[in-house]
């Protein structure tokens, strides 16, 4: 049976004391009986709770509190289209049918279900995002609402656009992405990384994600070059062939530490050493990964070269839901070997430093910001715990 979990982003003015049965301050540090002190939307105090701890305390019972998920990597512009979309058709095949299918739909359809995906995040705890708008009609939807994070404005092609500054609003950072290597020139490329690189911001893009992208790299043809001309996009200067995606975007000086590269399913052990050597953050979203490709990245050298690791889940064109507790419970059934601490460090802390929020988000350290979530999950060890939280489901929003 489907348990609650019940989101809270305290940010009111009256000091609480959060009490819970367990209390994990970040994957490393978790309290029995232990209880968050929030002031003014921010943590803070953090410890053992006893009868005499001072202030107005909720209880919230004898389950795990603990800092909310980071989705690291969504599309809520096109939540809309959940369930319109058919698996197994080939990757440049479903992306020919999700653009004429965005564009029947118009700009009043596709805004028509951001909600669904936002409600989607907030049911599942997921109250930390990264979200990438091609169109940018999301940022004005997510005002109010229980979710914190970086917007990524996405831009493809050959066109290099007049970029708005950089900001943080309330709880939502701006920045930018470039598509891929495939959809983006090198210009365009250079011009949106050096934006974000003068404002200190993390940059974002999918990377080595299809054989699609891989062929055009290395050949200069294929599918994917046909496409791009269909569409009158002039890709003869773009530096093409090249030996792999990963090693493309090297060469044009995109890889560093505030690169948060997404997908990575066609990246080779050179390219994962790559990665490394630039202090890449990476983002995998496995569920969507198997739906369009029926393959995953090679989660094992990556961990073993040390790379930082966080979850994302596409959209719901390509997943189910945008629940990190699920693609934490599809993670701990394709890599059995992984422990369960390391996945729960992957959709918190994680997410949190490869968005560029580690000082705000992702632990419930003092001065962070009091996004949290209750799991009514039951144990007598912290092993136990870790183990146990992969094991709850949580509704989400019905197809």
């Amino acid at each position: 049976m489907k348990k609650d979990i019940k989101p809270i982003l305290d940010n009111g003015r009256e000091p609480l004391v959060h009490r819970a049965g367990w209390v994990m301050i970040n994957p490393d540090t978790v309290i029995w009986n232990g209880f968050v002190r929030v002031e003014q939307g921010r943590v803070e105090e953090t410890g053992v709770f006893h009868q005499a701890t001072p202030g107005k305390v909720v209880d919230h019972g004898p389950g795990l509190l603990m800092p909310s998920f980071v989705n690291a990597h969504t599309h809520l512009e096109l939540s809309a289209l959940k369930g319109k979309l058919s698996f197994g058709v080939g990757f440049g095949s479903w992306v020919r049918d999700l653009l004429v299918l965005r564009e029947s739909m118009g700009v009043d359809g596709l805004v028509a279900g951001i909600g669904t995906g936002v409600d989607d995040l907030v049911n599942s705890g997921s109250l930390v995002v990264g979200d990438v708008s091609t169109l940018g009609i999301v940022e004005p939807r997510l005002k109010g609402s229980f979710l914190s994070g970086v917007f990524f404005r996405e831009y493809l092609g050959n066109h290099l656009p007049q970029l708005a500054d950089i900001e943080t609003v309330d709880r939502f950072t701006s920045s930018y992405a470039g598509h891929a290597p495939h959809t983006t020139s090198p210009a365009l490329f250079k011009h949106l990384k050096e934006t974000c690189r003068a404002a200190s911001q993390v940059f974002s893009v999918h990377l080595a994600e299809s054989t699609d992208e891989v062929e055009f790299i290395t050949t200069g043809k294929g599918m994917w070059a046909d496409f791009l001309l269909e569409r009158s996009v002039d890709y003869a200067s773009w530096g093409l062939p090249f030996k792999s995606p990963v090693a493309y975007l090297d060469s044009l000086g995109l890889l560093d530490e505030q690169t948060l590269a997404v997908h990575l399913i066609r990246a080779d052990k050179q390219d994962i050493r790559i990665l490394k050597q630039r202090r890449v953050p990476v983002c995998i979203c496995l569920r969507s990964n198997q739906n369009l490709h029926k393959s995953l990245p090679d989660l094992e050298s990556m961990i073993a070269e040390g790379l930082l690791i966080c979850l994302g889940t596409d959209s719901l064109a390509s997943t189910a839901s945008l629940s990190i507790p699920d693609e934490m419970r599809y993670l701990a059934e394709a890599f059995p070997q992984i422990p369960a601490k390391e996945m729960v460090r992957m959709a918190t802390i994680n997410g949190a430093k490869a968005l560029g929020l580690e000082k705000t988000f992702g632990s419930l350290d003092p001065g962070k910001i009091a996004s949290l979530v209750y799991i009514p999950v039951s144990a007598e060890t912290e092993h136990a715990l870790f183990e146990n939280i992969l094991l709850q489901q949580f509704p989400a929003t019905e197809p």
